[in-house]
């Protein structure tokens, strides 16, 4: 037994370094910037393609409503403002036939961007790349998986916000029926629910998006710490935003700000996940290949030549 947690230990210790030795030289600090400054032009988009698929099942303004609240819940209030005014804005545009098929084809564009931009840095980490002169047709197969990720998690965003729903109009039944149990009972269920889609979601990112055959397994180790250091960085952001005035250092651009600092850290956190899915394949004897529209490469310094 005990040569077993040591050897638990000792292999869990080498996937953490080589993931961190890893993560010092694919550029983690680029990646990250280009993500948050593509989430600015992506975040209409997004916004528009959750409060749609929302829309489905509830009412337009309770769904912009509960969005606005879970970005606020998540990140600040300040970016919550932020992600309101930028939906409204949008949602007020005026419209017609030639508005919206524009509007469409801007959405299905915009939403999709933010994911290729991650796409191509877990590539990096992965070191597969685009074959050249692949098929465009079939190209476009795997690239609609971006697609799917967003209305994915439009999705998962209806079924909270249905949970939410659902106790909001039978808390009082619920309540009288279970008695005390009720309210720590709902915070649980609401609590497991939040850490399961975030975990789910960061495992089909490390799983779905690169250029790779990675098992679910795999994913799942990289959608593990991905999701811890997610919940961490959520709480240290939090507290720093709350005792340093970036909004007043900022002026009006300040909840911008804000915004890009979050979607930055996370961004990072979710490059260091794909390091660890990486080194932990690489540790357990299953060698990542390319899918069939790309190949594996590897970086030669000159030094090696």
């Amino acid at each position: 037994m005990r040569a077993r947690v040591k050897q638990f230990l000792n292999k869990t210790w080498k996937i953490l370094k080589d993931s961190g030795k890893n993560f010092k030289g694919d550029e983690p600090i680029v990646y990250s910037a280009a993500i948050a400054f593509f989430t600015i032009f992506s975040l209409p988009a997004i916004l528009i393609v959750i409060t749609l698929i929302g829309s489905l099942f509830f009412n337009e303004e309770d769904v912009k409503s509960e969005l606005i609240g879970k970005i606020e819940n998540l990140i600040s209030d300040e970016a919550g403002d932020q992600a309101g005014t930028v939906l409204e804005n949008v949602l007020d545009a005026p419209t017609g036939f030639w508005g919206v098929l524009i509007g469409i084809i801007v959405v299905i564009k915009s939403a999709t961007i933010i994911f290729f931009i991650v796409q191509k840095a877990l590539n990096s980490i992965w070191q597969v790349k685009v074959k050249a002169g692949v098929n465009y047709f079939r190209l476009l197969k795997y690239r609609l998986v971006a697609l799917a990720m967003v209305i994915g998690l439009g999705l998962l965003f209806a079924t909270s916000l249905l949970l939410d729903t659902l106790v909001s109009v039978y808390s009082q039944e619920l309540s009288n029926i279970f008695e005390e149990y009720f309210t720590p009972a709902i915070r649980t269920i609401n609590t497991v629910f939040y850490i399961s889609v975030i975990l789910i979601f960061f495992t089909a990112v490390h799983r779905v998006l690169p250029d790779a055959k990675v098992s679910w397994k795999d994913a799942l180790a990289g959608g593990v710490i991905t999701s811890v250091l997610f919940l961490i960085g959520k709480q240290i952001i939090n507290y720093i935003l709350s005792n340093v005035e970036v909004i007043g250092v900022y002026a009006a651009a300040g909840s911008l700000v804000v915004l890009l600092l979050w979607v930055f850290y996370s961004s990072i956190i979710l490059l260091l996940g794909a390091e660890v899915t990486k080194s932990y394949a690489n540790n357990h004897g299953r060698k990542v290949e390319p899918n069939p529209i790309a190949v594996k490469y590897r970086e030669i310094s000159m030094e090696e030549e």
